[in-house]
């Protein structure tokens, strides 16, 4: 099987990719996601993994425009605990590090320890943190640092400085699967889905309505703008059932007479949040 990820292994994305589909797969790394994305849909990668949503910073906007463009379904969701630790050459000394990688988001939540203990260092922003562990790894320099997970260091023979630099450690990243294909089953529970509604008063009241009258428990809604119209939006939801498929179809049935251009992105077993 070939799963398409951002990243490299050892990458946050690679540990939620393995976490769905186990050890017998083969990654496809990719840049960006718009990169993964591509892989997808030019059948270079089975599925795709991606990261939609972290605790901390809300959805990642990019993610959910590039789903719009694609056709791709959500077939699966996983939670990864996103652990940052400071790693650099074995031997390297904290006080001697002069520059520290990582990705920009992993950079600001590590701020208050980097402002504590390497308050001189510089900081640079890569687009994985992964990467940025690999690199210093092959620059076998003692006054460089990158700030990635627990994996990446033993995947790169770093030594880990120091462990849990994040500010919060409740920092959860939200992982969806995709792939061309519905895979809808006994064990479904959650759906995401995309609509308009007029631009009325009471309007969301009324698509949201259907949802509560029919049993549903909404557990995401953000709106976006539709891009090519100024100042209209699009509504994302996500929501669980107790009862699917009986009360999704029950939702389909009634939503189009208070909503529009609505598409459903997938409907999946939902992810274990326990320890969350």
């Amino acid at each position: 099987m070939k799963v398409a990820i951002q990243g490299l292994a050892a990458s946050y994305h690679a540990l939620a990719a393995k976490q769905i589909f186990g050890d017998d797969l083969e990654l496809i790394f990719c840049e960006s996601f718009k990169l993964v994305f591509e892989a997808l849909e030019n059948h270079r990668a089975d599925h795709a993994v991606v990261a939609i949503e972290n605790s901390l910073y809300g959805s990642i906007n990019e993610v959910y425009d590039l789903l719009l463009k694609h056709g791709f379904f959500i077939t699966g969701e996983a939670y990864e605990h996103i652990g940052l630790h400071l790693l650099a050459m074995p031997g390297t000394q904290l006080e001697k590090i002069t520059d520290v990688y990582s990705q920009a988001p992993a950079l600001g939540e590590a701020d208050v320890f980097l402002s504590t203990h390497l308050a001189k260092a510089e900081r640079h922003e890569h687009s994985d943190t992964a990467l940025a562990a690999k690199e210093v790894a092959q620059w076998v320099d003692e006054t460089k640092a990158a700030i990635a997970s627990q994996a990446a260091a033993s995947e790169y023979g770093l030594e880990i400085l120091a462990s849990n630099i994040e500010t919060h450690h409740q920092n959860y990243t939200r992982f969806v699967t995709l792939s061309h294909q519905q895979a809808m089953s006994g064990s479904s529970t959650k759906t995401s889905v995309t609509f308009q509604t007029a631009d009325t008063p009471g309007s969301l009241y009324a698509a949201l309505g259907v949802l509560a009258k029919t049993g549903a428990n909404l557990t995401k809604l953000e709106s976006r703008p539709v891009i090519g119209t100024a100042w209209k939006y699009m509504y994302y939801l996500d929501f669980t059932c107790d009862n699917h498929p009986k009360q999704l179809d029950q939702i389909l049935e009634k939503l189009p007479s208070v909503a529009t251009n609505i598409r459903i992105l997938g409907t999946y077993e939902s992810g274990n949040q326990n320890y969350v």
